[in-house]
């Protein structure tokens, strides 16, 4: 399940392909590679809890030397996915109902940063669009995965559009953490008439240019204030 439905590096995890032709970039997308790998393993749920990961044993696997599985662990800390503890093992951090809160709310203001930054750019085709996409959203407002889904579609479409280099690479950085975290969080019945308001009110926002109220829809939308 996507998170904003961003376009990244997706790596097919039964599979992996560390194939490069360029070598002025090789090593900076082989430790991307590794990094978008081991994290969609994580993300999805293939690699759970507790998990202990051995860097040499990836590597083997990889068939890539340990650096670049050691910088992408590293990074993978920083977001919060793995521990490691150094001469002995990573391991796959857990997933606690605070984070999971955590999570929710850092997408929800994001999300309305990237409808705020996209409001102004969007052309007349674009509304055409987003406008069934943000109907999905209501219409699967009973089903917990399909409304995330829904609504990660809109933001990711937003997303592309905001014009800004920055912010989307604040999200990309974080969103296999997101994805997991998400993965887990349930819209409440006390949620629902919000969240079906939200997305009226984003729509007529959208349409009228109005990036205040666009962003606040969009944290209605996501439960945040």
């Amino acid at each position: 399940m996507t998170v904003w439905g961003m376009v990244g590096m997706m790596v097919d995890v039964e599979r992996p392909r560390m194939e490069f032709h360029d070598n002025d970039t090789k090593k900076q997308l082989l430790a991307e590679g590794v990094f978008r790998l081991i994290g969609e393993r994580i993300a999805t749920g293939v690699l759970a809890p507790g998990t202990r990961i051995r860097d040499a044993d990836l590597a083997s696997e990889l068939a890539v030397s340990r650096t670049p599985v050691r910088e992408a662990l590293q990074r993978l800390e920083r977001i919060g996915l793995v521990t490691m503890y150094p001469s002995r093992f990573t391991e796959v951090t857990a997933l606690t109902p605070q984070a999971i809160e955590a999570a929710h709310d850092f997408a929800g203001y994001q999300a309305g940063i990237i409808t705020r930054l996209a409001c102004p750019r969007l052309t007349e085709a674009d509304l055409a669009t987003l406008s069934p996409m943000i109907a999905r959203i209501s219409a699967s407002v009973d089903d917990s995965s399909a409304c995330s889904e829904a609504r990660g579609e809109v933001i990711g479409y937003l997303a592309a559009r905001s014009g800004n280099g920055l912010q989307q690479m604040l999200v990309d950085e974080s969103r296999m953490a997101l994805a997991r975290a998400l993965r887990r969080f349930t819209i409440t019945p006390a949620h629902r008439p919000q969240l079906i308001a939200g997305c009226a009110e984003l729509d007529d926002a959208l349409h009228v240019r109005d990036a205040d109220a666009a962003e606040r829809a969009c944290r209605a939308i996501y439960g945040v204030d």
